[in-house]
């Protein structure tokens, strides 16, 4: 038995079912809730439905008129970053393009044009598109803790497609940085220090060392980034936890970090496609409070629509409650990725 208490209650539901002549039929909702943030989650017996969430040709055609992050357009719609970060105006790793958001949500905010290409199907991905891109994050990180080393804590963020809510369908990443956490992070570090506090221990290397150990929700590792479906997940199609075992920092990844990170997403990105799922939202978290040990983490949602209509993913339950809706159980999703990391 390991130190980490991981909580799941079962709630059961009775009902007349019309489907059945109206016998009464009995179903098993799990409440789980997350070991380090307290975060709830709703684990719901019902099938999973795949519709056809791809995006219309006539729609990427309409998308790529006007597009700024295109390379005909990139000079001269795009914002410079100012000389103290960059005297070239914008970064360059490879084909990727670092430069600000023009509609800024914090005090530091990029976006990387991570390839020309205006349009990517996940399976299209390469570890080196997304490589190029994640270096020319680190390289920005690195400037800007030169001239404003309050600001410690950066994520890396990414809508892809519609459903993730993308407003811009060209491949890209935005970048956050900024001198306080927010909410989401801010519970990962409570937890963290609240776990430090109680039992001695880092809770990021417990957690590694009995997910490995149990092997239900661990899915694989390349190089020292590992792989796990989260216990308690934000999604309704589950959601994919990545640790940077040893780091500290965005800063702190070295090009073969990035590498094997990106290596780890397009084997995802397969086993998405091969699921009929196209979208999906991604974050990584770096910063830390004094005297609160972490590792840079990651989280990857899949993003879907419900049939039959095309609707969010997104209810009152997760949007008001703060509770997610989830249809594939986490060890469910860890059993189905790990061919991917054979």
């Amino acid at each position: 038995m390991g130190r980490i208490e991981r909580r799941l209650k079962e709630d059961r539901v009775w009902f007349l079912d019309p489907k059945e002549g109206f016998q009464k039929k009995e179903l098993t909702i799990e409440v789980r809730e997350d070991p380090l943030t307290g975060h709830h989650s709703r684990i719901l017996p019902f099938r999973r439905r795949f519709p056809d969430a791809s995006i219309p040709h006539d729609l990427i055609e309409a998308s790529r008129k006007g597009c700024p992050f295109c390379p005909e357009q990139i000079e001269t719609l795009t914002p410079r970053l100012v000389p103290e970060i960059a005297v070239e105006g914008r970064i360059r790793k490879g084909r990727a393009v670092l430069f600000p958001n023009s509609f800024p949500y914090a005090k530091h905010n990029w976006v990387v044009a991570l390839t020309e290409d205006h349009f990517l199907q996940i399976d299209r991905f390469t570890p080196e598109i997304l490589r190029d891109g994640f270096e020319a994050v680190s390289e920005g990180i690195s400037r800007l803790e030169k001239i404003c080393p309050e600001d410690q804590y950066a994520s890396v963020n990414c809508n892809y497609l519609l459903q993730a809510g993308a407003g811009v369908l060209h491949p890209h990443l935005q970048v956050v940085v900024q001198e306080e956490p927010t909410v989401k992070h801010r519970a990962v570090l409570e937890g963290l220090k609240t776990y430090h506090r109680e039992k001695g221990a880092f809770f990021w290397e417990d957690y590694l060392l009995e997910e490995k150990g149990a092997g239900e929700r661990y899915i694989g590792k390349i190089g020292e980034t590992h792989f796990c479906s989260s216990f308690s997940p934000l999604g309704i199609l589950g959601e994919i936890l990545v640790l940077f075992e040893g780091l500290e920092n965005l800063s702190d990844l070295s090009a073969k970090n990035w590498s094997d990170f990106s290596e780890g997403l397009v084997r995802i990105f397969k086993y998405l496609i091969d699921t009929r799922t196209y979208s999906f939202n991604l974050s990584l978290f770096s910063g830390t409070w004094e005297g609160v040990r972490n590792w840079v983490y990651g989280r990857l949602c899949p993003r879907t629509t419900m049939p039959p209509w095309g609707t969010s993913d997104i209810n009152y339950f997760e949007k008001l409650h703060g509770e997610v809706i989830c249809v594939l159980s986490p060890e469910t999703l860890a059993k189905e990725i790990q061919p991917y990391f054979e």
